[in-house]
């Protein structure tokens, strides 16, 4: 978790270049927003179906952030974007069994399109950790095979209207989609996914009326372009063995296995807001077809669960996957569909989800955070990258440059 709060301070510093203008000013615009949803919780595990599902759930969030002035070409080239930290508090109306969790995040988003002055489209992306779980417990909670932990990870979006109500106040009204798990950091995670609608009430300080758009201000013409990413991944999960005749108390092993992966993106560049390109992700997963059983040692005479792994050729997987991202300045939302070619772990399924955010570190260096899952619900584990961007122009009389040049 403390590593993804620096990550969380990263993003939010790496931005204020962008939405000061690249001055320093005193009249930052900010805002003070509320939000209430009510929405449904996917069936995708015996935890919330069939007789335990939840009919709705409600919500609620206040979030405080900043926007950009309008004074520099990134803020048009980008979306006039804006970013803050949010709190959210949801009712399940399962306490029992799943409590009253509460959450912190980072939040970002900016304008898709705009259709008059006071209307436009917008995105909204929510990262952060929550907290207050009623978690598994084989004794007290023993059907809650959805969370494994009181912290996990709260990861949303949101696609909603913005209409602009005056100088001060804006409404937004939309759709989001919400997703909570440990990233299989403690199992069982099968996982909670909501989707809600919801309605925000904005309040602006600061804000200056609408100007006509300085021609200094227009983004200069993008430099199309080739990205190649290079990337390693490091990571660590636990598993889930199967329990019978092997005097074992529990199914999920508390050992933690290594995950190692290198892929590469071949990611198209035609644009500031977004880049896309097809993705090869090889991976090393220690866990993939281990054996354990319970066994009393001969001298001592104490019980210890061991573990065995399973065949070296079985822990490696190669999978081929559509990325996608969404571009801010020094860093980027990132989101792969993929499919397994040589699939190694029985225990996950050959189609795979990976999500996460891209941060440039120096020049063309960068570091990722992200979720790989399975079927759009199940999560493998949580990962951390470290890779490398080499840019090929399409002219050849365009010099290889760096990140920074680039935006």
């Amino acid at each position: 978790m403390r590593r993804l709060i620096l990550l969380f301070s990263i993003c939010y510093l790496s931005n204020t270049n962008v939405l000061a203008g690249d001055t320093i000013k005193t009249k930052l615009p900010h805002f003070i927003t509320l939000n209430a949803a009510d929405g449904l919780v996917f069936a995708t595990n015996d935890f919330v179906a069939g007789e335990h599902k939840i009919p709705h759930y409600i919500s609620y969030a206040v979030k405080y952030g900043f926007a950009a002035r309008g004074d520099h070409w990134k803020d048009y080239a980008y979306g006039m974007p804006y970013l803050g930290i949010g709190f959210y508090s949801a009712n399940f109306y399962r306490e029992k069994d799943l409590g009253r969790p509460f959450s912190l995040y980072v939040f970002q988003g900016a304008q898709i399109h705009k259709f008059s002055r006071t209307l436009s489209l917008n995105y909204e992306w929510n990262l952060g950790g929550s907290f207050n779980w009623k978690y598994y417990d084989e004794f007290d909670n023993p059907n809650n095979i959805a969370l494994g932990s009181s912290v996990n990870i709260h990861v949303g979006g949101n696609l909603f209207m913005k209409w602009k109500m005056s100088k001060k106040f804006d409404l937004h009204f939309g759709a989001g989609f919400t997703h909570f798990s440990n990233g299989a950091s403690s199992l069982p995670n099968s996982g909670l996914n909501m989707a809600n609608l919801f309605i925000e009430l904005a309040y602006h300080i600061n804000r200056e009326d609408d100007k006509p758009i300085n021609p200094i201000y227009t983004p200069p013409k993008y430099r199309k372009h080739t990205a190649h990413d290079l990337m390693f991944l490091f990571s660590s999960r636990q598993a889930r063995v199967d329990t019978l005749n092997t005097g074992l108390a529990s199914e999920y092993t508390s050992r933690k296995f290594k995950v190692l992966g290198l892929s590469y993106s071949h990611m198209l560049c035609n644009t500031y807001r977004y880049r896309w390109g097809p993705s090869i992700e090889a991976f090393y997963d220690e866990s993939s077809g281990i054996t354990s059983w319970r066994q009393q040692h001969p001298e001592t005479g104490k019980f210890s669960d061991r573990v065995k792994l399973g065949k070296l050729k079985d822990r490696f997987s190669v999978g081929l996957s559509l990325k996608g991202e969404i571009l801010m300045p020094v860093y980027s939302i990132f989101a792969n569909l993929g499919y397994d070619i040589i699939h190694g772990n029985p225990k996950d399924k050959r189609f795979y989800q990976i999500l996460g955010v891209k941060v440039y570190l120096k020049d063309n260096l960068f570091g990722t955070f992200g979720i790989r899952a399975n079927n759009f619900g199940r999560a493998q584990y949580l990962y951390w990258n470290l890779g490398y961007t080499f840019n090929q122009y399409r002219k050849k009389e365009n010099k290889k440059l760096s990140i920074n040049q680039i935006i």
